[in-house]
């Protein structure tokens, strides 16, 4: 009987007008979905442009490899950090002024970012401005999305976001390179220039007004920036271990147990106080869970065309990153095409089965790959990389859309609460998945490699093989050297490269395998989900 009157009449004034602002639908919703899809690409591309541009930027400003790799990770490290606050800041302040202020932020730090390039330290703190204005587009896009769409058109708008983000990760190293050929270093900042003024008019004209709260909600924000902080430290020490030495080193050390610390203390508030920003027990669900685990883990197969196969050609035929950036602009093609089929498929069947069979493609794929030989050179690849490029887009495509179906049927709508949280979820799976997987295969790669080059150097002992091949090599290169004993010298040094390429093409053949297998475990994994309503019957329901 009290819900009954509470539900009638005593409602206040003030939260029936939260309310109704709070789901007032733009009058240009196409306009809002291509702001914060525009805002999306430009937070992925920057990132990815600023790690492949990185080597030529270290040359350009005469800095060192140390102080260079922190300014890649101040980036990164402030996207960490926004992710829960996001929560706190989408809710109080609403999405419009969110994006709009940090689309002016992120365009003016990346405008200063070359001015004071040569201060590394300026450069790392600019840096991070521009990551925490970027990092609060991905979290809020798929709110704006869920809200500014009819459900039976979201599904075209979630291939958009996956064409989005897969295009700007892979297109970014042919672009990089055009830069470096045909303008300046500063143009891997300035590029932010051409698209944030377009996402903004987008955002202006797209996103409606809603009245600031008449007050405060009761919460704090302390909660909120324990664990950004604990998160963004945990973070900082998983990008920079494997150059530091993990646990030899004292930073590492000090980064993960601060890390690991101030996270619990803010899971241990959230559960002694209740928080009216955040449902975390909306996100503890059997689904949702498995779909953050496959988030993770499918970070894994963007490492095939962004680390393992740069690598391949870098190493073994001496390619440079413009020729790489040809054979990834392939990747890029396909998804542009294969990321819209992904949608209208999602009208007919299961987003579990899209998700499980791209992730069966690009896992074939990649155990097709890990068969590569001296003799496999860019053009080698272009099919497997077609192939790739379609399993990855129907992969993130049924992923993303399980998120919503399982997000939609649970009331994801009825509190914005749910969505902020479950937003807030899942850009912390993507962050961590994209760190974890680059931290993990960068490790392996070194643990296999080393594990080759004892197999490998047992056979190189200076028996009558080993110099029978020391003498061929020798009269090879004798006729461009000043002599026998110099001959000899070159074969020992052509020796040890050839060694080292073919640890380097063993190791990465093992990195392949690896990505099969987190495939095949995502498959898994996807398995154990239970059945979610599609996102045209919720339309219809919705209509009803």
């Amino acid at each position: 009987m009290r819900a009954n009157v509470n539900s009638k009449g005593s409602t206040p004034p003030q939260q029936t007008a939260s309310v109704a602002a709070s789901n007032q639908l733009t009058t240009h919703p196409l306009l809002a979905v291509l702001g914060v899809l525009l805002g999306a690409l430009t937070s992925v591309f920057t990132g990815r442009l600023l790690s492949v541009g990185s080597a030529d930027l270290q040359g350009a400003i005469g800095a060192g490899s140390d102080a260079m790799s922190w300014v890649s990770t101040s980036y990164n490290a402030a996207l960490m950090f926004i992710g829960p606050l996001i929560v706190f800041l989408g809710g109080l302040f609403g999405p419009r002024r969110i994006l709009l202020w940090a689309s002016a932020v992120f365009m003016l730090s990346e405008f200063l970012c070359p001015f004071v390039a040569h201060n590394v330290g300026a450069l790392m703190i600019l840096q991070f401005i521009a990551g925490l204005s970027a990092g609060t587009y991905y979290p809020l896009t798929m709110t704006v999305i869920v809200r500014n769409l009819p459900l039976k058109f979201v599904h075209m708008g979630i291939a958009a976001y996956a064409l989005d983000i897969l295009a700007s990760t892979h297109i970014a190293t042919a672009l990089e390179s055009w830069y470096m050929s045909h303008l300046s270093w500063q143009w891997i900042f300035w590029n932010a220039l051409f698209i944030t003024p377009l996402l903004m008019f987008c955002l202006y004209f797209g996103v409606p007004r809603q009245p600031m709260p008449q007050s405060s909600p009761k919460t704090n924000l302390w909660g909120f920036l324990f664990a950004s902080s604990g998160l963004t430290l945990i973070y900082c020490g998983l990008d920079q271990g494997e150059r530091l030495d993990w646990f030899n080193s004292g930073i590492i050390v000090a980064f993960l147990i601060t890390g690991v610390f101030l996270t619990a203390v803010a899971i241990f508030r959230r559960l002694t106080k209740p928080n009216p920003l955040l449902n975390l027990r909306f996100l503890a669900t059997r689904n949702l869970l498995l779909l953050g685990a496959v988030l993770v883990l499918f970070r894994f197969l963007l490492l095939g065309p962004t680390l393992l196969l740069p690598q391949f050609l870098g190493v073994v035929h001496g390619y440079r990153p413009e020729q790489t950036g040809d054979i990834l602009g392939w990747i890029s093609v396909i998804e542009l095409i294969a990321a819209p089929i992904a949608g209208f498929i999602l009208y007919k069947i299961d987003s579990r089965l899209l998700c499980a069979v791209g992730f069966a493609i690009a896992g074939l794929t990649c155990f097709f790959n890990s068969s590569i030989d001296p003799g496999w050179t860019g053009e080698t690849f272009v099919a497997s990389q077609i192939l790739n490029a379609v399993g990855i887009a129907f992969a993130l495509t049924g992923l993303v859309t399980s998120i919503l179906r399982n997000a939609l049927a649970l009331g994801a709508l009825q509190n914005p609460a749910n969505i902020l949280s479950l937003s807030c979820w899942f850009q912390t799976c993507r962050l961590f998945g994209a760190e974890i997987g680059k931290t993990v295969m960068v490790r392996f790669l070194v643990i296999q490699g080393t594990f080759h080059y004892t197999v490998l150097s047992q056979n190189i002992d200076g028996g009558w093989l080993t110099q029978q091949r020391l003498k061929h090599l020798a009269s090879t290169l004798y006729p461009n050297g000043s002599g026998a004993d110099d001959a000899r010298l070159r074969a020992v040094v052509e020796m040890g490269a050839l060694l080292k390429q073919q640890i380097t093409l063993l190791a990465i053949s093992d990195g392949f395998k690896l990505i099969a297998m987190s495939a095949a475990v995502c498959m898994l994994l996807i398995s154990f989900m239970t059945y979610a309503p599609p996102l045209v019957s919720k339309a219809k329901e919705t209509a009803s």
